[in-house]
């Protein structure tokens, strides 16, 4: 088997990316345009009806930039139930690795400036994901309590960051505790979800995408049963600690 260094001297350049950077972004936008309208046109569709064209979404991004996924363990959500799987936030491109991936009945949290975007801020309120305002503690609060609401009558796969925002200088930032109080409030069962080679493929600061392959590992579910409110510090903490096995520390 190849050595990833070896894999790493070999890779092309951007000159992929820059050629097909505007083609690529007209597809996001008019894509992600295109689910909001199959939403509004059936009526009761949700992000598990629409799940084949979210995946397609998030395919042909990658598929253009000539970004592979590799993936391992995505059969430990095949147990029915909600779910909450936290991975780690690289960049841009979590958004369309996320997507290609998606899980059955998925629901996440979007940045409330996102929600301007013509094309993208559509699809996510058609597909009904939850807007979250974090400069607005008792808003975030009601995005959180929001989820809970959808696990608890959909069985819904909640999908969130932890760190809350990407890393600006690499490695796994400090864990926000929105998460943790979710899961000690539904004894949902969380799925780490280890996101490696991204950095490769879009480096920090730009937005020319090379081709690569990103890995992705579908964790062992941590049973979230016994957690409390009181301890939710040191459940983060713990869970923290399952992503430094894989990954580095942010400096």
């Amino acid at each position: 088997m190849e050595s990833t260094s070896d894999q790493t001297a070999r890779r092309p350049g951007p000159l992929r990316g820059f050629l097909l950077l505007l083609p690529v972004a007209c597809f996001v936008l008019v894509g992600a345009a295109g689910l909001a309208l199959f939403a509004l046109l059936t009526p009761g569709s949700t992000a598990h009806r629409s799940l084949p064209l979210i995946h397609l979404w998030g395919r042909v991004p990658l598929w253009a930039f000539g970004v592979r996924l590799e993936v391992h363990g995505a059969e430990r959500l095949d147990e029915p139930g909600a779910h909450i799987v936290l991975f780690n936030h690289v960049s841009l491109l979590d958004m369309f690795v996320l997507a290609s991936i998606c899980p059955h009945h998925p629901v996440g949290l979007y940045k409330a400036e996102l929600g301007r975007v013509p094309g993208l801020g559509w699809a996510f309120r058609a597909l009904g994901m939850v807007p979250v305002d974090r400069r607005n503690h008792e808003k975030a609060l009601a995005s959180v309590a929001e989820l809970k609401r959808r696990m608890d009558a959909e069985h819904s796969t909640v999908i969130l960051a932890p760190e809350g925002t990407r890393s600006r200088r690499g490695g796994l930032q400090q864990f926000k505790l929105g998460s943790f109080h979710l899961a000690a409030q539904t004894g949902a069962p969380v799925v780490p979800l280890i996101m490696r080679g991204i950095p490769d493929v879009l480096p920090m600061g730009s937005f020319l995408v090379r081709s690569g392959t990103v890995r992705l590992d579908f964790l062992e579910p941590i049973d979230t049963s016994d957690w409390s409110a009181e301890r939710v510090r040191e459940h983060a903490a713990d869970v923290r600690e399952v992503f430094l096995r894989y990954l580095e520390p942010a400096p």
